[in-house]
Order: structure tokens, then sequence, then C-alpha cells
């Protein structure tokens, strides 16, 4: 399911670490890494334009001068960010990982989009939220909307948790699939089940009891209280959600894999990250839902949450579309 894996960089020794953990989660599932970068035009100095010396004095004793245009610059750019991007991809294919490379110039959300739709990519692995504030890159604003306007699942990686390139541990020990009775929800057991048989990881079923105060599912959809926390007992849920667990936790069982099923009760988010920090080496696998275009997924969705406090990395699943 995950051959091909684009890694959007821009420049900032924080989105270089990326790459070291996508190699390894590449080597585990035999897949190929793109590297790519964006210039965005908007971001090129208006001064880096301006007329300047070439240093060739003509036979009036004058020096000659050369105008470089805004295009001029993004050639530049564009040839500068090729030559870093040929060194990264030599480090991964050094790895025995198949790498290659991509440049492109607009809007970065839009470019990535674009290029894992051209590339028909499988996953795009990206930070959530840029090094610092002086970093060149604008990955952190970036991955928000490209998470909100993607139908390519997207790893959204931690800055506490992506190791450097020598460190990469080939995939995760743990695989957490965050499940609410939905569809959407239940997206996400494919391709954990892939990941974590390729890194021989635990795979981890759970859901969270749904107490009357808490109105909005693992995959963000909004449900009423009295829907189902009014209706049944607190015993009668756990029954009723361990039952549904089961079923996952056999299937994956016999397909080899060692597989368990953990049920929480509280604010879906604040549990499926502390399900997550109870093993280091962990990711979570979870479908989740969008309006569609460049926009916000639903306020407060439990991916959204989970994303922005999990201290892990954390593969979205959205919707198909079409």
């Amino acid at each position: 399911m995950f051959k091909k894996i684009l890694v959007p960089l821009d420049g900032s020794e924080h989105s270089r670490k990326i790459v070291g953990w996508a190699t390894g989660l590449a080597g585990a599932l035999e897949a190929e890494v793109t590297l790519l970068s964006v210039i965005d035009p908007e971001e090129i100095e208006i001064l880096e334009a301006t007329t300047r010396e070439i240093g060739e004095v003509t036979e009036d004793g004058t020096t000659k001068k050369a105008i470089r245009t805004p295009s001029d610059v993004i050639d530049d750019a564009i040839s500068q960010a090729e030559s870093d991007l040929q060194v990264e991809a030599e480090k991964i294919r050094s790895k025995g990982v198949v790498a290659k490379i991509s440049v492109g110039a607009g809007s970065p959300a839009e470019v990535i989009v674009s290029e894992a739709h051209a590339r028909e990519i499988d996953v795009i692995a990206m930070a959530t939220r840029r090094e610092s504030a002086l970093a060149r890159g604008v990955l952190g604003s970036v991955t928000d909307r490209v998470l909100h306007s993607t139908s390519t699942p997207l790893f959204t990686l931690y800055p506490g948790e992506i190791h450097d390139f020598d460190d990469t541990s080939g995939g995760p020990a743990k695989v957490i699939v965050p499940l609410d009775g939905s569809a959407l929800s239940e997206s996400a057991i494919q391709p954990a089940i892939e990941i974590a048989k390729a890194s021989n990881a635990e795979i981890v079923f759970m859901e969270v009891l749904r107490l009357p105060f808490f109105g909005v599912g693992v995959a963000g959809i909004e449900y009423g209280g009295g829907d189902y926390a009014g209706d049944f007992g607190i015993d009668q849920q756990k029954k009723e959600i361990t039952d549904y667990l089961s079923e996952f936790v056999a299937n994956a069982k016999a397909s080899g894999l060692a597989a368990s099923a953990s049920v929480r009760s509280g604010s879906p988010s604040q549990q499926i990250v502390e399900e997550a920090s109870e093993t280091e080496n962990s990711i979570v696998v979870m479908g989740s839902h969008g309006s569609g275009g460049l926009k916000r997924w639903v306020v407060g969705s439990v991916a959204d949450k989970v994303i922005r406090s999990a201290g892990r990395p954390v593969l979205v699943i959205p919707p198909k579309t079409g």
C-alpha cells in the first residue's frame, strides 16, 4: 500500500531530519522516497533581483553590470535546491532505498498536494511545525494546509520524535489504531496492519469510552450524548467496545501480528496521546475527515489535537475522494 513516500524539505536542519525517519520507514516497507523542494516566489527577496556588478571592466574604464530579474533568482534557487536534494538523496541510497528528487515553484502547499497527485504518492511525510521562528522553512503552516487539503495519507512528525539520519530504527515498535465504530475510523486498520507487519511491530486497537460530555469520536465525527453514552450503563458500554475491538485483534493475530485491545475513558484526543506516550517508539494511525480544498478541517477535530500534542508521529488517513 505504501510504496511511494514524498518528503517535502525546506532547507532547515529540522526538515532534513525527517529524511532519516522516512528512510527507515521506506526501508521497512520496501518503498521509494521522493524528496521535494518548493521555491515560493513570494519568499524570494526583492533585493536579490537588483543590479549587481559582474567585475568585468569595459574599454572605456567602466564596470560592466548585469540585471538579475526575479526569474533569474528563481532559476538560481531551483539549481541550488536540486544540488541540496541530491546530497540528501545520496544518503538515502546509501541505506539501500531508492531515492528521487523534484523541485517545483509556487505556493508550497499547492505544489506539495499537486506533486503527490501527479506522482501517485502513497504517503506524505512532513513536520508539524518549523524548527524556530528564524528557520528558512515554512513547513509549520504549510503542513497544516496540506493536512487539510489532500486525500493522500499524511505522516506528521513531531520535532522531538525525529531522529538524526543515522539513528533511524527501520520502523515503529508499536502501532496504535484509534477506533470509534465508524467506517472512517476503520479505514486506518489496513494501513496500520501493513506498517506493523513490515516493522514487526505490535498493533493496539483502542477505543475511548465516550462519556456524555465528550461529543466527538476519534474520527472527528460529532455525536449526541444520548445516542451512546446515555442509553447504556458504563459496564455495558465497555462490553460493547471490548467485543467490537476483539474482532480486529483476532484478525491481526491470525495474520501473525502481536495484537491487543485498549479501552479507555475520557477525552478521545487525550486518551490517544496517553496511549501513545506509553511506548517510546510508537506511531498513531487514524482516520479523519476534512472539508476539502485548502481549508481547515472541523475545528477541534480529534486528529488535529492528537497531531499537536502526541509527541509521536501520526499517520492520518483521509477519506477517499472521487
